[in-house]
């Protein structure tokens, strides 16, 4: 069950204590409505929940992972939290491997995994198309391709371990997120539809245009472990035939195949905006996992929380103040104009309430 953090604060500036006091209340992510139909008795409540990383991935990002990890033990316990690990294994750095035993420590699953269509992206370099860096750079995104791949190796894995040990675990869905979320309630698989292949939400607008035709992030998808192993290969095929030449690697894949490339123009679910919340759409009572899409909590944030009490007077102080892409620029002042920035600045709060947890030592019972 999510505790309330009372010290925490998410309301627009210059607000009456009434209005403010209202605000704060819907910003305070308490538990909303079910989110959708619920699904078969049959259903299990467990599922495995995926993160990504590899051997060259920054400390930055294992800090939101480990985050991420902490969130979901407090919000969604339900939860069976996996970080696919790429790479070579001996080239990881001294750092990486104490994130890794940490990651253990606190109840995670550390699998190794090199990508299988891994040869596929070595011909793109051996072309003369990229350079070496590049599949270093693109393989933790591209991991979540192979979730229906790790799944069965993984299952066998944890009932040699411990024989029965999955029997509860969904294993017809799997949750992926980015390492850059917060969970604030339960992710219940029983309480959404099962997609036919994945669930996916809208990247910024969430009400521009038709859902066909709307860009779509990869932060978060609901996966169908069957739907998708059996489009994988067709995705496969697209993209050797592009070279993998995608903007946005994965994530650019999924939007140009589907539907206008996928044998049965299948439009892909679309996933609840409450599982992957950006925080200039501003507060609401129904989130149940924010995504720091945009600007990060360690870049432009902190300078765009500080220049929010000026908002009213200058709305271009955090645009003079904070030197950000132009980008950022934007949804910082939709953020602005949406709850004053409320939900940012209390997203900011509770990271860092996770990184003092973060240096707590493990407690453990006593002999």
């Amino acid at each position: 069950m999510f505790t309330l953090r009372p010290t925490t604060r998410c309301h627009r500036v210059t607000m009456s204590a009434a209005v403010t006091w209202l605000l704060l209340l819907g910003c305070k992510c308490s538990q909303g409505r079910s989110l959708s139909a619920q699904a078969s008795g049959s259903c299990h409540p467990k599922i495995f929940w995926f993160m990504a990383t590899t051997t060259s991935s920054s400390l930055g990002y294992w800090r939101l992972a480990k985050i991420a990890l902490l969130s979901a033990k407090e919000s969604s316990p339900n939860l069976v939290p996996v970080l696919i690990y790429g790479g070579v294994q001996d080239a990881a750095s001294p750092e990486a491997l104490d994130n890794i035993v940490w990651f253990r420590e606190h109840g995670g699953i550390v699998y190794h995994h090199n990508l299988t269509f891994g040869p596929d992206l070595q011909r793109v370099v051996d072309k003369g198309l990229r350079d070496s860096k590049w599949i270093r750079d693109v393989e933790g995104t591209y991991m979540r391709l192979d979730i229906p791949v790790i799944m069965p190796h993984l299952l066998k894995q944890l009932e040699e371990r411990k024989p029965g040990s999955t029997k509860y675990i969904n294993q017809e869905l799997a949750l992926y997120t980015d390492a850059d979320v917060m969970f604030y309630h339960e992710m219940n698989p029983c309480q959404v539809d099962k997609p036919e292949i994945m669930a996916i939400g809208p990247e910024m607008d969430r009400d521009k245009g038709s859902w066909e035709d709307m860009n779509k992030n990869s932060g978060v998808l609901l996966i169908n472990l069957k739907g998708l192993s059996e489009v994988l290969p067709a995705m496969m095929d697209y993209s050797n035939e592009k070279d993998w030449d995608f903007k946005v690697t994965d994530q650019s894949l999924i939007n140009e195949y589907f539907p206008k490339k996928d044998i049965h123009h299948r439009v892909l679910d679309r996933l609840s905006d409450a599982y992957n919340w950006k925080g200039y759409w501003g507060c609401s009572p129904r989130i149940v996992i924010t995504h720091w899409h945009g600007p990060k909590p360690e870049r432009c944030m902190p300078c765009f929380v500080e220049h929010r009490s000026q908002y009213a007077a200058d709305k271009e102080a955090h645009v003079t103040g904070c030197k950000c892409p132009a980008a950022y620029n934007e949804l910082w002042r939709r953020a602005m104009e949406g709850d004053g920035g409320g939900l940012y600045a209390k997203m900011m709060s509770d990271q860092a309430e996770y990184d003092l947890l973060m240096s707590e030592p493990i407690a453990t019972d006593k002999q």
